[in-house]
């Protein structure tokens, strides 16, 4: 399997482009996989603990759950690790992984990243034109003062790869980061009943 965990995330290690398909269960996060159970990283309980109850109640559809795995000492690259999985699926297979690593007030680096990133994307989908959004206020923070910048790419299949900078204000407790995304269809749907 093809791996997203080096400095780049997805410095290919001298492949051609041309041999990567639109397969997204083909890229790893942390080792980290679309369609992997999660039970191969993490035990039950970890699961159940680090799942975020606030996504699961904010949504009228209760199909999926997110799982969030900080400041590892397993993780390589990533501070943060998000996992989504089914809500009753008792293997816990992975329709969504997303790595982040934070920019405490250095958004400027997160930026230059995240075009180190494209360039990359760039290279392995090739037949899919990425989508790149202009800065934007983040509707979470009513304040207007918090953006986020987005650039992905809508595969043929309908998954979802993208990396995205947020840009948080001081009024909020978040922490500026670059966020890396996998997801899977069905799932990225879901988000959109957020």
């Amino acid at each position: 399997m093809k791996k997203l965990s080096t400095c780049l995330f997805l410095i290919l290690f001298g492949f051609s482009a041309h041999s990567f398909a639109e397969d997204i269960s083909e890229y790893q996060i942390e080792g980290i996989s679309i369609g992997d159970s999660a039970l191969n990283f993490f035990s039950e309980d970890e699961i159940k603990i680090n799942t975020i109850k606030e996504y699961i109640e904010r949504t009228k559809d209760k199909k999926f759950a997110i799982a969030e795995f900080s400041f590892l000492s397993t993780f390589e690259l990533y501070e943060v690790v998000q996992i989504g999985y089914k809500i009753n699926d008792k293997k816990y297979i992975i329709h969504a992984i997303e790595g982040m690593i934070t920019y405490r007030k250095n958004i400027k680096d997160c930026y230059k990243k995240q075009k180190e990133i494209l360039k990359e994307l760039i290279e392995l989908f090739k037949n899919t034109k990425a989508v790149d959004t202009p800065k934007s206020k983040h509707p979470f923070d009513k304040s207007g003062k918090s953006f986020t910048k987005d650039i992905y790419f809508k595969l043929s299949s309908g998954d979802f790869v993208g990396v995205s900078c947020y840009d948080w204000s001081e009024e909020i407790n978040y922490i500026d980061h670059l966020r890396l995304i996998i997801r899977k269809k069905e799932y990225n749907k879901w988000l959109d009943t957020l």
